[in-house]
């Protein structure tokens, strides 16, 4: 990869620059003569006063100047942006600067018209390297991560580097600009991870080995002794081929269609005691929240869909230890029709669905919406529905194929988001 030295800070002019444009020509352009810039200004309405002779590769901006309808392309460098004509005017164009590397620095704008073209003087910057997602958060010593993100940008004299929490570096197994396979050393601990490239060092979203807030474990037992405090426990709990240092694992297996309700293997609840019991995290605002859990699907999945239920002590009615209501649990939120919840089919795409080992689930907690039939319920529980957990492979409005599949679940936790 060629080095390009790029000046990373953003400089606010006092004054229009203009260059490489002439607007002799009242003719040549489409929109009635030839397209002329004369600056470019952030979108963003608190700034949108400042101007720039330079943004990051991602970001979205104003070239402003005269004869623009007729634009029909914008590239920066050799880097083609998309163009939407709502955001075309005669005196402006919005465009977002693409995230692809420029083979060839030439820190230009360039558009074109059917008849014209007209070039701009911009640099085009590159951010620091952005750790999106891991496959799997949890990886063993020796063993090798996959990380996705943006800007992952190798140089012999820069190299990548990947440090985990204890200031640990990995080892850099293969890369490309979207992607990083690095093997873990010993002695990493939970936390993010740190992406270091020439052009600066960003701490990712997700946490290696996740630690955080996790409401289902499989080895904690509950009041009542056992692993799952409800009706079900799914088709048991093992540990051969788990997450090291996670203990157990739940098990769903068995025969799968489109409508079998099989609640005896592919159910598992873990109800809450009392209307006291507070909900597992901050849902006035569940924005700011995902739910994760690791699953390893080793059989062929093709039918029906992974239901997450979140409920309150009201939803279930089990409050064994409180008699007040007679104790009398019930589950009929699960087929009701109008209870939000999220849907997990990964299979929907492609038709069936397997993993490698372990993967990490991400779902917003904006997504727990719909309702047994996959029906947008334009909806999401209020605070005091989120103190117990249903997981159950039913519905989800899909077609498939029958099946015979295999999860193992672990480390449910609802944590911030990204």
């Amino acid at each position: 990869m060629k080095k390009y030295i790029f000046n990373i800070a953003v400089v606010l002019l006092a004054l229009a620059s203009f260059s490489a444009c002439s607007d002799d020509d009242d003719n040549g352009g489409s929109g009635g003569g030839t397209p002329v810039v004369r600056y470019v200004r952030p979108c963003d309405a608190t700034i949108s006063d400042s101007l720039l002779t330079g943004g990051y590769l991602g970001s979205q901006i104003a070239i402003i100047g005269e004869n623009l309808s007729g634009v029909n392309a914008v590239y920066f460098n050799d880097q083609k942006a998309k163009l939407n004509p709502n955001y075309v005017t005669g005196n402006a164009i919005i465009v977002t600067i693409p995230s692809g590397i420029p083979a060839e620095k030439e820190d230009l704008i360039k558009l074109y018209t059917k008849n014209d073209s007209c070039y701009y003087t911009f640099e085009t910057l590159v951010p620091a390297p952005t750790a999106k997602t891991m496959t799997c958060e949890y990886v063993d010593d020796g063993d090798v991560a996959y990380i996705q993100g943006l800007y992952f940008i190798h140089e012999a004299a820069n190299p990548l580097t990947v440090t985990f929490e204890g200031g640990l570096t990995g080892e850099i197994v293969s890369y490309d600009i979207n992607n990083i396979a690095v093997k873990v050393p010993a002695g990493a601990q939970p936390g993010p991870v740190k992406v270091t490239s020439v052009y600066g060092t960003s701490e990712s979203y997700f946490y290696f080995r996740d630690n955080r807030n996790i409401i289902l474990d499989f080895d904690t037992k509950y009041a009542d002794g056992g692993y799952n405090h409800g009706w079900h426990g799914g088709s048991g709990y093992g540990t051969d081929g788990g997450l090291t240092g996670c203990g157990q694992y739940l098990i769903f297996t068995g025969e799968m269609d489109d409508d079998k309700w099989d609640d005896s293997k592919f159910a598992y609840e873990r109800w809450t005691y009392r209307t006291t019991d507070p909900d597992f995290f901050d849902s006035n605002n569940l924005d700011d929240y995902v739910l994760k859990f690791e699953v390893n699907i080793p059989d062929v999945w093709s039918a029906a869909a992974l239901q997450v239920i979140f409920t309150g002590a009201d939803d279930v009615w089990m409050n064994w230890q409180d008699t007040s209501n007679g104790g009398n649990p019930n589950n009929s939120y699960v087929s009701n029709s109008d209870y939000p919840r999220a849907l997990w089919i990964p299979w929907a795409d492609t038709g069936s669905f397997t993993t490698d080992g372990w993967i990490t689930v991400s779902i917003p907690m904006s997504d727990f919406k719909y309702n047994i039939e996959g029906t947008n319920l334009n909806k999401v529980n209020a605070v005091g529905h989120y103190s117990g957990i249903t997981l159950f492979v039913n519905g989800g409005g899909v077609t498939g194929t029958p099946c015979t599949p295999t999860f193992h679940i672990d480390n449910v936790r609802v944590v911030e988001a990204e």
